[in-house]
């Protein structure tokens, strides 16, 4: 099925839409691909900030680019990190999935939040501080839910 069709999916049944990445088949490189999609969509969202604090051109310039290279470079690394600690801990209570596994769970779950970061960004252009903050707690909530559904998925099933 197609990216936005399993994202779609994977709110109405997130744990069926990863049982079918691992029947897939799960590749590293495709793994790498999300995870900088998921960062150039962050990037993309945070413009409307970054656009708004800058002085002036130059230094929003100077601010797009080290948001790029933090989102798109660093970003990846930081989430193969945190699914390889979370992965580790629940290895210590019976976990039954691989490395890759667990590295897809945690990318697949940032991918699925695309729409939210992308709400939040806009979010930031009516500079509403409520507003900004409700649409965080959604995403965060949205963003534990995936999660645990996912790594419930690979690990315990």
């Amino acid at each position: 099925m197609s990216l936005i069709g399993d994202m779609m999916r994977s709110y109405r049944a997130p744990r069926g839409v990863m049982q079918a990445q691992v029947e897939r088949g799960i590749t590293e490189p495709q793994t790498l691909f999300y995870a900088m999609l998921f960062g150039m969509m962050n990037l993309i969202a945070n413009y409307p900030r970054a656009a708004y604090n800058a002085p002036d051109p130059d230094t929003l310039a100077g601010m797009m680019a080290g948001l790029f290279i933090a989102y798109v470079f660093f970003l990846p690394l930081v989430l193969f990190g945190l699914a390889a600690i979370i992965h580790w801990v629940i290895l210590r209570f019976g976990g039954q999935a691989t490395w890759g596994q667990a590295r897809r769970a945690m990318i697949w779950s940032t991918v699925t939040m695309i729409p939210f970061i992308l709400v939040t960004g806009a979010a930031y252009i009516f500079q509403n501080s409520t507003l900004v903050s409700i649409v965080n707690v959604i995403t965060a909530v949205v963003f534990t839910w995936q999660l645990w559904s996912n790594f419930k998925q690979v690990e315990f099933y």
